[in-house]
């Protein structure tokens, strides 16, 4: 299977700092969407709070490898203030839909 440049990262919140992680993902993207390969990125919560999710799309897998690295980004992705627990995976595209 082939390298994506789609990077979906999912992470369990601590109820005890609810509100801590959006604000630490919307400083770190607010640096991210300066950089040439960004795209796009989209910052979910569970609708009971549980787990907040990352979805971010970069224009090639080695922007995404190049985005991983960054300092500010690779501390996000192996510790993010106020969850417990990551989990990272990448994903292919297997289909699009537009409206």
């Amino acid at each position: 299977m082939e390298e994506s440049p789609i990077l979906v990262h999912i992470w369990a919140v601590d109820p005890a700092n609810e509100g801590l992680a959006a604000k630490h993902l919307d400083k770190m993207f607010g640096e991210v969407v300066a950089d040439a390969g960004f795209v796009s990125a989209r910052v979910l919560e569970s609708v009971d709070g549980a787990s907040i999710a990352a979805l971010v799309e970069m224009r090639s897998v080695e922007d995404r490898q190049r985005l991983e690295q960054l300092p500010a980004v690779r501390e996000t992705l192996d510790h993010l203030p106020g969850t417990v627990n990551v989990v990272l995976r990448l994903y292919h595209e297997v289909a699009a839909y537009h409206a």
